[in-house]
This record gives structure tokens, sequence and C-alpha cells, in this order.
């Protein structure tokens, strides 16, 4: 049976034939053939997203099939595949040719599609081969989707090989190493070894000195000995890390428990031609009770790591020559050799630290000061002391001299950044290690280009991560925190941008994780000197946290916002009120999350333009936990309040006010009432349909009515509702299919 001729079975035979090198990743890829509607919307693609897509596991969002039917755009796309793809094909021609025989085996699509998408073929010049792949992408893009199934018993080998997890496991891949390594043959080496007799290595060595490059690099050279290569990016949490890649077989309704137990059933599954890679493990072994689950798995596992940990190979990194540190400073400092004698004497007085030795060569190239000056400068740290000093680390993981703290920071000082580098570098403390799309940080920072942020990428301040995220390196980032006190007020552009996206609690963001991550950075790092927008963030970050049951970071802002309350001088009765409900919210016994609102509505008891949301929310709130408690008198008695401050203050039509009439309608429904639950509902209805047709709101609100009506007995026009409700989750859930099948399945179709 011919394959068919999809979005990602066209993309893979394009992929296939990519020169080395081409695009690091499939982000990479993908942000390349759909620039023109990346920059036209100001989108950004989730790496996640885009390895479903590939992978045929979604359908890609119907927002980029949409762009590019306009004439233009489709023109458009056209130059980009003769621009940016093709040159990048060993063989182009094949690779037209290729989809030209997809295309013609292809059953499901008929003779006349099949002649009108082949009318450029065969193809003259790389033009017509541009036009060529163009018609059949967007066609591909197009048609009715339908998912790969790769949850088969295939899968499992036969021996002893581990089975290819390339499109079970949709992982990021290992970054490439900088194009600037060099130096480490003998380590490189000498790891190798050292993963091949114990299974299990610790690269341990100094913050900074190129640990995380040596195992990218390892990866690189030797990824044909392997048949997976996994890479996590340690967060802090063993258990989140493993529990957040994304297997072909999750589950929407799976919790963190259940992920994890998923995958760490599987990845004991793996043997030794599976290779994974922790970096930047900076704990202890106290600290992550699942290192010693790590540790049992019987794939090979390398992690990086600057903590002193017991185990069975710790393999050194220390500092790479004199030699190759030249080389090093030569790609980044045209005059190095002319000055040879100058730098020779700076990487010495660095003490050959590797991102020390880079982040001199940078500020040479930018000729602020005289390679005499800043030896000098480095000189003033009377710094002198031995090899074993040097590489000795503590438990928490930090150097227990100062001195490559001291280079950095001098370094870092005599760069004198500008105030727009200086509040880039302080938002940046804030984002997780693991990077932030760059221009995802340079919509949340409010810029009109990303020409600041690139110019701190080739200063050396940001790393470039795969999917043009942006990165502090871990030691930078303590410099940053220690030279620049990031605060709530440096940090104000990129908190008020995330608490913005909070505030539209209807609203769906791929990168919500990012966001509480960030919101918890802030809360450990920033300096708190506008303690009354810091509150505000915490409630407004507390209700999306909500709607994404996020329980972890729920708890979390509960602490910081009574920290916070805990000053009588600080916060209103309105922001109390707020607390008890947060605490309701994560409260599982129903009994006290009643009581802790009524202690709630009891601080507010009058009712006005400032507090009227709130008091609505309050009492919707207070009557689905009596509906809960099977009280449904005092449950409708709170629900109409709420209703009837929401109409009185022409609140109607907002998210919050379709939640409360969908829950007023089920409690009616419940008490018999269903004609005047659907009352309610088609009032709103036409006010959300107006407002945003094919919205998850405007689908609810039919879908409830569609289960009224058949309460009622309406079957014909209940199943007229729910169709239409599952053409809107359809399409708003495009880019997770099992969603949609879970919809599909419970509506009474």
């Amino acid at each position: 049976m011919m394959e068919r001729c999809d979005f990602a079975s066209i993309t893979a035979a394009i992929r296939s034939d990519l020169l080395d090198g081409s695009f690091d990743n499939q982000m990479e890829f993908m942000e390349a053939l759909f620039s023109a509607y990346l920059e036209e919307t100001e989108t950004y693609l989730d790496m996640g997203l885009v390895s479903r897509w590939l992978n045929g596991l979604a359908k890609p969002s119907p927002a980029i099939s949409s762009f590019y039917q306009d004439h233009q755009q489709r023109e458009d796309l056209a130059i980009t595949v003769e621009d940016a793809i093709l040159p990048c094909l060993s063989d182009s021609a094949m690779v037209v040719q290729n989809i030209h025989v997809l295309l013609l085996g292809d059953t499901s699509i008929s003779n006349s599609k099949k002649a009108e998408l082949s009318r450029r073929y065969p193809c003259k010049g790389k033009t017509e081969e541009a036009a060529f792949l163009t018609d059949v992408l967007l066609f591909g893009l197009n048609r009715p989707f339908i998912a790969r199934d790769i949850r088969k018993p295939n899968l499992l080998p036969s021996g002893s090989l581990s089975p290819v997890l390339a499109d079970f496991v949709i992982d990021g891949g290992v970054p490439k190493p900088c194009r600037h390594f060099c130096g480490r043959e003998i380590e490189l080496t000498a790891l190798h070894d050292a993963l091949i007799h114990n299974g299990k290595v610790y690269l341990q060595g100094i913050p900074g000195i190129g640990k995380s490059e040596l195992a990218k690099a390892y990866a690189k050279e030797h990824k044909k000995e392997y048949t997976n290569i996994l890479y996590l990016s340690y967060t802090g949490d063993l258990k989140t890390d493993i529990a957040s890649l994304i297997f072909a077989d999750d589950l929407p309704e799976d919790d963190l428990d259940t992920r994890f137990r998923k995958h760490n059933r599987f990845l004991r599954s793996l043997k030794d031609d599976t290779l994974l890679i922790v970096d930047n493990f900076n704990t202890n072994a106290i600290s992550d009770p699942l290192l010693d689950i790590v540790m049992k798995y019987r794939c090979r596992v390398l992690f990086t790591t600057r903590s002193n940990l017991p185990g069975p190979c710790r393999l050194p990194v220390e500092e790479i020559s004199d030699n190759a540190l030249f080389q090093l400073v030569s790609r980044f400092y045209s005059s190095a050799e002319q000055r040879r004698e100058v730098v020779g004497q700076i990487i010495e007085t660095v003490h050959r630290h590797t991102l020390a030795v880079e982040l001199a060569a940078r500020l040479l190239e930018t000729g602020i000061l005289e390679p005499e000056t800043v030896l000098a400068k480095l000189r003033e740290e009377h710094a002198s002391f031995d090899a074993t000093d040097k590489i000795s680390v503590s438990k928490d993981g930090k150097s227990t001299r100062a001195t490559y703290y001291d280079h950095i920071h001098t370094l870092f000082a005599l760069f004198r950044l500008a105030a727009a580098q200086r509040e880039i570098m302080q938002s940046m403390t804030l984002i997780p290690l693991t990077g932030v799309s760059a221009r995802l940080f340079g919509r949340w920072m409010g810029f009109c280009d990303l020409n600041d942020v690139n110019e701190m990428a080739e200063l050396g301040f940001l790393q470039v991560k795969p999917g043009n995220r942006i990165a502090l390196h871990p030691m930078m980032q303590e410099v940053a925190v220690s030279e620049l006190s990031p605060s709530i007020t440096g940090c104000h552009a990129l908190l008020e941008s995330i608490r913005a996206t909070c505030q539209i609690h209807g609203k769906d963001v791929p990168y919500y994780k990012l966001m509480f991550q960030t919101v918890e950075n802030a809360i450990d790092l920033a300096v708190k000197d506008d303690p009354d927008f810091l509150l505000l963030l915490m409630e407004d970050v507390f209700q999306y946290a909500e709607k994404y049951n996020e329980e972890t970071v729920m708890k979390r802002l509960i602490s910081e916002m009574e920290t916070l309350l805990n000053d009588p001088a600080m916060g209103s009765a309105k922001d109390r009120a707020i607390l008890l409900d947060c605490r309701a919210a994560c409260e599982k016994n129903t009994s006290r999350a009643i009581k802790l609102i009524q202690e709630a509505l009891a601080l507010l008891p009058e009712v006005n333009s400032s507090n009227a949301l709130l008091i609505s929310n309050l009492n919707c709130n207070l009557g689905g936990l009596y509906h809960t408690a099977k009280q449904n008198d005092a449950a409708r008695k709170h629900m109409e309040t709420a209703i009837s401050i929401l109409e009185e203050y022409r609140l109607v039509g907002g998210h919050d006010s379709i939640t409360q009439i969908v829950n007023y309608a089920v409690l009616l429904n419940d008490l018999g009432e269903a004609d005047r639950g659907l009352s309610g509902l088609r009032k709103i209805e036409h006010i959300i349909r107006e407002q945003n047709a094919c919205s998850l709101d405007h689908a609810i609100i039919l879908e409830t009515m569609g289960r009224l009506n058949l309460s009622l007995g309406n079957r014909l026009q209940a199943a007229e509702l729910f169709r239409k409700a599952l053409n809107i989750y359809e399409t708003v859930w495009s880019n997770e299919p099992e969603l949609v099948t879970a919809k599909r399945q419970e509506l009474p179709l």
C-alpha cells in the first residue's frame, strides 16, 4: 500500500535530502519554510507541535494554511522554497520526482486533482520545482487530516536493540555544539570509553568550563553508534523532566504522576544502544530522589554537573590547552595573532577558563578597551591559587573559591552595557535556563525588532539554542543576578506582558509553562521593589494556573500572596478575598472550601464597579461547591446572585460570565428546569457568536445547549448543536487530535 500524500510525507521527502548542517533541527526547518507567516502574524512555533506535525501525529495549524490561501502569500511561499529550501537539498530534482511518485500513488486523490498538481511536472529549472513543491505542500496542508498510528507492537525490537524512538518520543534532539568547539579530542575518547565500560558517567567540572559542549560534541560524533540519543535539560526535578517528554501515546487527561509512570516504564526498557543525556544536573543525590531510579536504567546515561556526586564513574572536565584556547580567541578576536603575547597573558590570568576566555575575546573585538587595559583590570583581582583549589566543588555546586566568578564579574562590567542591554539581561535572568523563543521574548519586552537581542548574542551574553531560542549560560545567570540585581521594577515590561496574557482567561497559549517558570523565577530572584504590582501579578497568574490545573504553581503563588499580605499595610480587602478564593480552589475538602469563600464574601459586604466581577465569581464558585455538596437550594441562590451582578454591571459576554451561565444552566437542568437554562444560554450564545464564532467558549455553550435539549427529548436539535460544537472543537484543537477524539467519543452524536 502506497503512503498517503500529506504534509508529513511531503516534508519527510524534503528533509530526507537536506544537506548536513542545513538546519539544526525540525524547528529551524519549519521556521524557514513558513517565515512569511511567522513574520506577518508575529507568531512563534512550539517544538512539540512542530514534531507532531512533521510526524503526522497532528494537523498543522489551520491558521498557516489559511494564510497561504492568498495569492500573494502563495507566491511568497514559492519564493521561500526556491531561496531557502532548494539550496539546502543535495538533489532537488530527485526530491521533486519522489514527491510526484508519492502523489500519483495515492489512491485517495482523484485523477483530476493529480493532473492539476502535476501541471508543472516535469519541472524546468528551480523556479518550477519550487512552484510544484508549493502546490503539493499547500494541498497536503489543506486536505482532511488522518493521524498516523505509531502505537504498534512492531515498535518493540527483537534481540538486544532498543526500539527506534524517533517517531514515538517527540524530542527536540541533542543541541549541536557551538561551531567554535575545539580542543577536547582526548576528553571525547575518554568519555566514550567511560560510557562503554561503566554505562553511567558524570562529566564534572566548574561552571563555564565546557561540560555541556563536550556532551553535545560527543553526541554528534557518535550518533551513528546509538539507536537513540535523548536529551534532557535539567530543571531541578528529574521526575518532572521525564514526565515532560512528549510521547505519542500521552493522553490529555494524564497528570504528571501518570505520565511519569508511563515514561519511566518505557525508559527502563531501553538498552545500552540508547544514550540519555541529562545536562546541567547541578544538585546532589539527596536533593533529587529520582537519581537512584535513573541510575538503574539499562541505557547509558551521561550527566553534566558541577556537583560532587557519588557514582561509578566521574570524569573531570578541566581547562583545555593554551593552543586550543588561542584558537578559540582567534575566532572572536580578529587581531589575536598580532597581539598574541598579551592574549596569552589574558588566557593565563583567567586560569584558562573557557567561558572567561570567550568573553574576553568578544570584549577585545568590540574595541571598547585595549588588550593591555583588559589584562590590567583582570590582574587587579590578584587571583592566585593552585589547580586543586580551582576545581574544588562544594555541595551547592559552586566553586569554593570565587576566582572564576570574579573574572566573569570583571569582564561583565568592562562591557559597559547600555540601558537597553541591561534591561535584556535583567529580564533574561528570570527566563528558565532552557530558553525562550527570541521572537516571543521580543514581543514580551515590547521591542519593534530583535537588534539588541541579536547584539547580546554576538557579544556572548546570550546563548542561541535550537529553534531560535535564547538562554543564559547558568554561570552567566548567576553573575547577572549579582551584577544587575534584577527587580520587579526593572523587569516590569516582561512581567506585565505575562500578566496581560493571564488576564485573558479564555486564551490558550502553548507556552504557559514557560510563563509560570518565569514568574516563579521572579519570586526567587528578583528584588521585590514593587510589592503592589507583584501581588497583582500573582493574582492574575493564579487564575491562569488554575485553568491548566497546575497545582504546584498554584500553591507556590498562594504562599507568595500570603507572605505579601502578612503586612497589614499591604493590599486591600479585595486582595484578601482573592487569596481566600485561591485557597478554596486548592482545597480538596468541599466543606472547608465553602467556608473559605464565605469568609471571602464577608470581606466584601458591598458591591461596586471595582469588585463586581470578583463578588460575582465568588458567588458562582460558592454555588458550584454547594452543587457538589448536593445543597441545590443554596447553589441556586448564589448562582443567581452571581448572574444578577453580571447583568447589573454589564459584565455579560466575558469569559467569566460564560462559565457562570453554563454552570447555572447545568444546575437548572439537574433541578428539572432545562428550559430556563436553555433560555439563558441562547442569550449568551448570540453575543459570543458575534464576538468570535470559532472559539472554545462558543463550543462549550453549544455543547451545553445540546445536552439540555437532549434531556428535554429534542434529539434532532441536540444532534445539530453537538455537530456545530464538534466542528469548533476540531478547529480550535487542530494541533491536539487526542482532545478531538476524546470529545467525539464523549458527545452523544
